[in-house]
């Protein structure tokens, strides 16, 4: 099952709003009371039995006292709740569903046998009615059926179609958490009947054991006035009510997860979930086959930055690999998509307003940066050109500071140079100018996003990032590289080529050195022109097979690749 799109109308703080959602991995943020809880609320409410487990009304799934906007209720002419949930059912993967509306709720000719459809939930709340009213689509076949209608919509509710985890709440789902974490859900029917089989010779060994003890334990009670015959025995064991003890290993001793920190307790019981899921999903029962939707709200809670950078970077892998919707509602920047803008889907409300419902905002274009921004405290101006590199998929990045560093270093992975190639799959970004590197909070994001990171400087540069580098605790050659010959016109990359390189493109070019000398738009302009043609003359000698102007690049490259080894 995947989410498409889910619209609300006078939904608490829906008030009117249409959200498309990713097929795979989505990224709910926004500040607190924004609206995130109420989607994943509209969601249990619809496909779960869980949310109103213990206050299930005649009202429905909305119940219009409760679920109308508070600022709304003084009006006059009340409206509808309105919210409209569309699903994709897929034929294979979602068999248990697909199957039981082809062949029970409709006749098989009256639908079309596609991979693909959409299951569409239409629900209605008149106001004084207080009576939710729900139609239900498969495809453009609406189920007519009242009775036929309420067992599908039980079925959905009823067969883990959605696995939810609340990091900081898990009391509430603790008898749906029991169920799903049973021994016996582990196991295929194959393991049933062995274990059933050992089951029954285990049982039997253990009466006749007890056997031994009957005749002793009846001679005790023959001393009573009331005669009582015995029997020993024990009750059958039921392999149902046995749950999974989870343990975790550090230095080969084992450790009880309920002694681990809240941290990784929690991290673990996320990925039991998608664990849970894909093995639904993998269910050799075509009958209960489905793909659960897994809703994890903060999943960061209780982790450390860099865990929760690298948990993020997981969820999203297991997303795309497992082919399972994940919805996260988070306040971290780590755990927003890093894979496609649209899938961070960013809500906002501006309580001074009259309308004070909650607001999509459109992070597909111009404010791709703007969950990000929200998150880490700054402002959208800082990212300056950094969104591909956010948006990388490479777990390793070389910060470098401009495009002419990026095509040295570029030329330096070639296999020509031997031992001394750089070593490195990842991403060579330019940063554009050590004004971009200077928020120390936007360069630790970028820091504990990938798993491996580097970022070089020209030595001209460093006194104006030295403090910004302290104050993350990097450690020079190692996460960070100066780059240039405290020599005068050499505290850069271009002071690493061969000086009789540098002064023939200087002879060629005397007017642009003289216009370089200037403190002017023009002067800046002037040295641009000169790193092209001192890259531009340095790849012509490559090209030629001379790789000794690579001599002073190679201990830099052996600094790089002890780290990225």
């Amino acid at each position: 099952m995947i989410i498409k799109k889910i619209s609300a109308k006078n939904y608490r703080s829906l008030e009117d709003i249409v959200i498309e959602f990713n097929p795979y991995y989505n990224a709910l943020s926004g500040k607190n009371n924004s609206g995130k809880s109420n989607i994943i609320r509209a969601v249990l409410s619809f496909l779960t039995y869980n949310y109103r487990f213990f206050t299930q009304t005649p009202s429905g799934p909305i119940n219009y006292g409760s679920d109308y906007p508070y600022w709304k209720n003084k009006e006059k002419n009340k409206e509808s709740i309105f919210i409209e949930i569309i699903i994709e059912l897929d034929k294979d993967n979602d068999a248990g569903l697909y199957k039981f509306i082809r062949e029970l709720i409709f006749k098989e000719d009256e639908t079309t046998d596609v991979e693909k459809e959409l299951l569409i939930i239409k629900a209605t709340n008149e106001p004084e009615k207080n009576n939710t009213n729900i139609d239900v689509f498969f495809g453009e076949h609406k189920i007519e059926d009242e009775y036929k209608r309420d067992e599908l919509l039980n079925r959905i509710r009823s067969s883990e179609s959605v696995l939810f985890h609340n990091s900081t709440e898990n009391e509430p789902f603790f008898f749906a958490q029991r169920r799903r974490d049973s021994l016996s859900s582990y196991l295929n029917n194959d393991d049933l009947e062995l274990i059933t089989k050992k089951k029954q010779v285990l049982e039997s060994a253990v009466k006749k054991s007890l056997k031994k003890h009957q005749t002793e334990f009846g001679s005790l009670l023959g001393r009573l006035t009331e005669k009582y015959d015995v029997s020993l025995g024990i009750p059958s064991l039921n392999i149902d009510r046995e749950s999974i003890e989870i343990s975790l290993k550090e230095k080969g001793i084992e450790v009880s997860l309920e002694d681990w920190g809240s941290g990784t307790k929690n991290r673990t019981l996320i990925l039991l979930n998608l664990m849970n899921a894909k093995r639904i999903q993998e269910s050799s029962n075509l009958n209960k086959r489905l793909t659960p939707i897994v809703i994890i709200e903060e999943p960061e809670s209780f982790l450390h930055p860099s865990a929760q950078a690298e948990f993020g970077r997981i969820l999203q892998d297991i997303a795309t690999e497992f082919k399972i919707q994940i919805l996260v509602a988070t306040h971290s920047p780590y755990l927003l998509s890093h894979k496609e803008p649209k899938a961070n889907l960013l809500l906002e409300r501006d309580l001074s307003k009259k309308e004070k419902g909650s607001k999509l905002i459109d992070t597909e274009g111009d404010k791709w940066y703007e969950p990000f921004a929200l998150s880490l405290g700054i402002s959208g101006e800082d990212f300056g050109p950094l969104k591909s590199t956010i948006f990388s998929g490479k777990s390793d990045i070389i910060l470098v500071e401009g495009t002419s560093d990026k095509e040295y270093f570029e030329l330096l992975k070639k296999a020509k140079h031997g031992k001394n190639r750089l070593q490195f799959d990842g991403e060579i970004f330019p940063y554009g100018g050590a004004g971009n590197i200077k928020n120390n909070i936007l360069l630790r994001f970028i820091k504990e996003r990938f798993k491996r990171f580097i970022v070089t400087v020209d030595l001209d540069k460093y006194s104006e990032t030295k403090k910004t580098f302290q104050s993350l605790g990097l450690t020079e050659n190692k996460e960070f590289i100066i780059i240039g010959k405290n020599q005068t016109g050499k505290k850069c990359i271009e002071g690493l080529v061969p000086q009789i390189l540098l002064s023939k493109v200087y002879a060629d070019n005397v007017e642009l050195v003289q216009q370089s000398l200037e403190n002017s738009e023009d002067g800046k302009s002037a040295r641009s022109q000169i790193k092209t043609k001192v890259l531009e003359a340095f790849k012509v000698e490559e090209s030629n097979g001379n790789i000794e102007i690579f001599n002073d690049f190679y201990p830099i490259i052996k600094k790089m690749n002890t780290v990225f080894k």
